[in-house]
């Protein structure tokens, strides 16, 4: 062995039981990755240190709803890559609190499982006026001024179908794309997943709405709609962000 190289990120993200990184594409992060996997070939040892300020997180790992390839790329550095999530708290002198530091466990049988471009997704969308529009089967629907939140799903090429969404010009075939065409694309939240998530996202997201459109997105299912308003952004919404965790992050450690 020649040497050792050393990677330190900060971990800007966690929930209750679990520290997720990225908080953005990284193609950086992966060229990092994939050059230490390179150089230990060569006999130079490579390690990344994920630092992660919250001391009551129980298990790491990358944020592949956000950026899959930095996920996958992580995967298959494992083997070849040191990898060490370290968990460390502060005391009120700002020194380091070295009984609560500690590595995290990384469930990689979930992320190897669950990272993949398929899954359910949320599109939030921002209606600056009120007005009706033709929605297909639907007819005419009357749309309050607000932001809507679109419940989705694509068993492949999520991305796609999220790139979809934010283009204007396409063929109107989803009911989805007759509201796109007046509001105004605010974000897509993708749940990358091999569960179906739909319906039960759907009905979390009511529970969180001040209205919905009945009937909008939900012809396949039982459910009463897809489409939920509010009148202020979700994003600034603690309660969108807990089903948003969710049913990102917590409900895969459910068994562990």
């Amino acid at each position: 062995m020649r040497g050792i190289i050393l990677e330190v990120k900060s971990c800007p993200l966690f929930s209750r039981r679990v520290a997720i990184f990225p908080d953005a594409v990284t193609v950086r992060g992966r060229r990092h990755i994939d050059e230490l996997s390179r150089l230990s070939g060569s006999g130079i040892a490579g390690a990344i240190l994920f630092l992660i300020q919250w001391p009551f997180s129980e298990f790491f790992m990358p944020e592949h709803h956000t950026d899959l390839e930095f996920s996958n790329t992580l995967c298959r550095a494992k083997e070849k890559i040191k990898i060490f999530p370290l968990s460390l708290s502060w005391n009120r002198d700002f020194s380091i609190n070295l009984s609560q530091v500690r590595i995290l466990d990384i469930p990689w049988s979930i992320i190897e499982k669950e990272a993949k471009d398929r899954g359910s997704y949320l599109l939030l969308l921002r209606l600056p006026e009120e007005t009706t529009a033709d929605v297909g089967s639907l007819g005419k629907v009357h749309f309050r001024s607000g932001y809507y939140i679109y419940i989705g799903s694509a068993k492949k090429n999520l991305s796609k179908r999220i790139e979809r969404h934010k283009r204007l010009r396409k063929k109107l075939f989803w009911h989805i794309d007759h509201l796109r065409e007046i509001a105004d694309f605010h974000v897509a939240l993708p749940i990358r997943t091999q569960d179906a998530l739909e319906c039960e996202i759907a009905a979390a997201i009511k529970k969180v709405a001040e209205w919905e459109i009945t009937r909008f997105g939900s012809s396949d299912c039982s459910c009463d709609s897809h489409l939920f308003g509010t009148l202020n952004d979700p994003l600034a919404s603690p309660h969108f962000h807990s089903i948003l965790q969710f049913y990102r992050m917590e409900r895969l450690l459910k068994d562990l």
